[in-house]
């Protein structure tokens, strides 16, 4: 038997000192994310006559789903009313209006990401039992966290309004918020910056500081705050005997460089955390319609931490914005079309803090193609004055696939998704989900853009896996170029492998007709360059840049059988001789129908180049004498393939992919590999780590202090990414320790 006084220490001692949260504690779950996709695609697109039957929206949170109709304005299933009480006249929701001007579609979409979703329908019409309508305005705003789902009804009058779903109800004038579930948060946020409760939103709102910065040279980005990075500190505090969350909205509207940074939880020492935070932004104001709820510049981050019980934790965070290690950073972020128009989905990915690098439009609204507005890295528009450090002039346009069938008809894709994994600063992860109308296709795209100093490159990861049979009459697994949006009148397309040029030739210059087909893309690592731009028409804004696509691995069963890739042109004309020409992956010629269970997995790298040497203002010497020689030809791509065509060596850990490196380190944590050639900066991954502290990364001995740590859910593992110099011809010793060894 213990002593009365032992046993009263060891009780003591067992409540006084609890036992410190693990890593894991603090990370989200697999179920902690959030959703929102229109289910049958979106309502209207480009090239299409008629508006969807159906305007249903999709919307996860956490393990659920609700689907919501927005032309009713109300979900799709449960009790529902929606009403406005005004001079003795109860008046219920019936829709919303219409209005033909894109700028004001009624169903607009604020922030969509990883943790937080929120979409205002605008324009809601009521009616009494009379058929009389309400003479007023009301919009419905619907939110979303992981643990959450609020509907916020706003009116301007002075009537009283009621909104009940399932057994609970509201009511109230001007705002009522409805919270249908609501996880009661305890957590305690303090900050050097500012803090208030939105209790709209359910989160703390941490507002950084609204300062001028400083523009010696009056560029776009001020040059004297390239390698600028913010920082303040944040403090989690749980006192509570049970595990809580904490649901942060980071704010900024004012002297903030819009078009790229990255936002970051990290340790007091810097070392990033791997708690995710969302970007969602907007920029866009058009002045001569007026002003709308939530247009004009702004910055929403979101993070959404669980709190362990009786637990405390101080945390910084970390705003990079143009160079992160010297190094032009990534970002990948939701942007709001709110003050645009149109109002739809749309993901713009920057590298540094100079306008767009490359745009991705879920739903394919406006042009109908997925990627969008494209622009060389650090490239000088061609007008008067130009400065370093903005906005280049777009090369965009291209897509996915694109299938019509037997009959010609465009066949759209619906339900899709976006999943943000990784949003910079090192390299993006951002995966689309989607199948065709009928649920032939189901299809997959992993994008990520790297870091860079030199030129933009994009990584596509591409799988589609067919279900029902498919016909077509042209099919396309991706396209560079699209049939409606295809900025660069280039001349000449040549293909090729790492060993050089196999063939170039002169487009036709035709409109709606396939210029070749069923051209085979042969040997490692084949590519196919658009190139020879005609400068007399290019427009106002359009860039002078050559285009390459290089297809890194491919892996098909096609009509039953292994099938190799197959490069198709198709010549368009956008009024008269201006023509363009689109290059697409395609089936191979003696392939007229895929059968269930065919598939395709593709790894593309897609690299934009200036046509233009003189234009390109970066700090790679080697591009710059490149492009001094080879501008506006097939040698770019080539270069590109060839150099980056790694053959990595492990010492310690398994490599898993050669290019983007991926290394998954070994049991001790350790990982040690052996890289020679390259170009620019090389991504390298380090995965499978138990824990995101206690590394340090050498490259050739030397430390390298900036990188981003990725977390894993389903896993339970974080990675660490870094952008490594090239060594082009020496070998470079990439190794991941301890830090204390």
């Amino acid at each position: 038997m213990r002593p009365l006084n032992t046993l009263f220490l060891i009780l003591l001692t067992s409540h006084t000192f609890a036992a410190e949260p693990s890593m894991v504690d603090w990370m989200p779950r697999v179920e902690d994310q959030t959703g929102l996709w229109w289910v049958n695609g979106p309502p209207q697109m480009f090239q299409r006559a008629e508006r969807t039957k159906e305007e249903i929206l999709g919307l996860q949170f956490g393990k659920q789903t609700m689907l919501f109709d927005t032309r009713r304005v109300r979900p799709v299933e449960g009790e529902w009313e929606c009403v406005v009480i005004a001079e003795g006249r109860r008046y219920v929701c019936n829709g919303r209006t219409q209005p033909d001007d894109e700028w004001q579609q009624p169903v607009r979409f604020v922030e969509s990401g990883r943790f937080f979703q929120r979409v205002v329908i605008e324009g809601l019409t009521f009616a009494d039992a009379e058929g009389k309508a309400f003479n007023g305005t009301a919009r419905l705003e619907i939110s979303a966290w992981p643990d959450r789902l609020a509907f916020r009804l706003e009116s301007e009058s002075e009537a009283v309004m009621e909104l009940r779903h399932g057994g609970k109800t509201v009511s109230g004038s001007r705002s009522v918020l409805l919270e249908m579930l609501a996880s009661d948060s305890k957590a305690v946020v303090e900050s050097e910056l500012l803090v208030t409760r939105d209790e709209a939103l359910g989160c703390h709102r941490l507002a950084l500081p609204e300062e001028r910065w400083s523009n010696a040279g009056g560029t776009y980005y001020p040059e004297e705050h390239l390698d600028r990075i913010d920082r303040w500190r944040v403090t989690l505090r749980n006192d509570t005997d049970e595990p809580t969350v904490a649901r942060l909205m980071f704010t900024q509207e004012k002297h903030l460089p819009i078009t790229g940074f990255t936002p970051m939880l990290c340790e007091l020492d810097g070392t990033p955390t791997g708690i995710p935070v969302q970007i969602s932004k907007n920029w866009h104001i058009r002045a001569e319609k007026g002003r709308l709820p939530h247009d004009g510049q702004w910055f929403h981050g979101f993070a959404w931490v669980r709190v362990p019980p009786k637990s405390r934790r101080e945390l910084v965070f970390q705003m990079v914005h143009a160079r992160y290690g010297g190094v032009c950073a990534a970002s990948h972020a939701q942007l709001c079309l709110i003050g645009w128009g149109h109002n739809q989905f749309w993901d713009q990915a920057a590298v540094g803090s100079f306008g767009e690098s490359i745009c991705f439009e879920p739903g394919r609204v406006q042009r109908r193609c997925f990627i969008t507005d494209v622009r060389p890295l650090m490239t000088l528009p061609v007008e008067a004055k130009a400065k370093r450090w903005g906005w280049a002039e777009n090369c965009g346009g291209g897509d996915f696939l694109m299938w019509k069938d037997a009959q010609g008809r465009y066949q759209e894709m619906k339900g899709t998704r976006t999943e943000y994994r990784a949003q910079g600063p090192c390299l993006t992860d951002v995966r689309y989900r989607e199948e065709s109308s009928g649920g032939e296709i189901a299809a997959r795209m992993d994008v990520s853009v790297p870091a860079a100093n030199d030129h933009l490159r994009t990584f596509l990861r591409l799988r589609y896996d067919v279900r029902k049979p498919v016909r077509w009459q042209r099919l396309a697994f991706f396209q560079l170029g699209a049939d409606f949006y295809n900025d660069v009148p280039a001349r000449r397309v040549a293909i090729g492998d790492v060993t050089g040029l196999r063939e170039e030739w002169e487009p036709r210059r035709a409109k709606d007709e396939v210029d070749r087909t069923a051209l085979p893309l042969a040997g490692e690592g084949a590519w196919v360059s658009v190139h020879g731009v005609e400068r007399a028409v290019l427009k106002k804004g359009h860039a002078a840049a050559s285009r390459g696509l290089i297809l890194r691995s491919w892996r098909a069963v096609l009509g039953g059988k292994p099938a190799a890739p197959h490069l198709a042109t198709f010549c368009t004309e956008w009024g008269k001789n201006n023509h363009r020409t689109a290059v697409e992956l395609a089936p191979p010629p003696d392939i007229s129908e895929l059968q269930p269970g065919d598939f395709v997995e593709a790894e593309l790298e897609l690299v934009i180049f200036p046509a233009d040497a003189a234009s390109y203002y970066g700090p790679d010497a080697k591009l710059r004498d490149m492009l001094a020689r080879d501008a506006d030809t097939w040698r770019p791509v080539h270069r590109e393939a060839q150099s980056n065509a790694l053959t990595p060596i492990a010492k310690r850990g398994e490599i898993t992919k050669s290019y983007p490196l991926v290394v998954a380190v070994d049991e001790e944590q350790r990982a040690q590999v052996i890289v020679k050639g390259g170009l620019g900066h090389v991504p390298v991954t380090f995965a499978n780590l138990k824990s995101p502290k206690g590394h340090r990364v050498l490259v050739n001995g030397q430390p390298l202090t900036h990188w981003q740590t990725n977390w894993d859910a389903a896993t339970q593992r974080w990675q660490i990414v870094c952008n490594v110099a090239a060594g082009e011809e020496r070998e470079m010793e990439v190794v991941l320790d301890p830090v204390n060894e």
